[in-house]
């Protein structure tokens, strides 16, 4: 899929949606958010048919049902989707360059072993 070709208000809507440790219904979102009510509930709805966001639940919201919401994909799955492979392993040099603790380069190195044994 095709992450990057997102409206401005549809990224808008999804990076709030990943600041929030909790699904939001589209009232609790337009309120804590500040955007109108229709609108989000338009932008909702294009991300949840793009399988962006999804479903987490439903719930009482006064008197009605009401569903609660939530991010079917993590910035790091929008942000590789519009990466090569070489920017890819360009950017896990840099990264793995930075860790500073044995134990993590250990995991690193088994993750890596696995993989090798696997394609061969």
């Amino acid at each position: 899929m095709d992450y990057l070709s997102f409206s401005k208000k549809e990224w808008e809507v999804l990076v709030c949606f990943w600041a929030v440790d909790e699904p939001l219904c589209c009232t609790e979102f337009s309120e804590r958010f500040g955007l109108n009510r229709n609108t989000s509930l338009s932008v909702i709805r294009k991300l949840v048919n793009k399988g962006i966001l999804e479903i987490a639940s439903i719930k009482m919201s006064g008197s009605v049902l009401a569903r609660r919401f939530q991010p079917a994909v993590t910035e790091l799955e929008i942000l590789q989707s519009g990466l090569t492979e070489e920017q890819i392993f360009e950017l896990v040099k840099i990264a793995i360059k930075k860790i500073e603790d044995p134990e993590q380069l250990t995991q690193l190195r088994n993750v890596i072993g696995e993989l090798k044994t696997k394609a061969s």
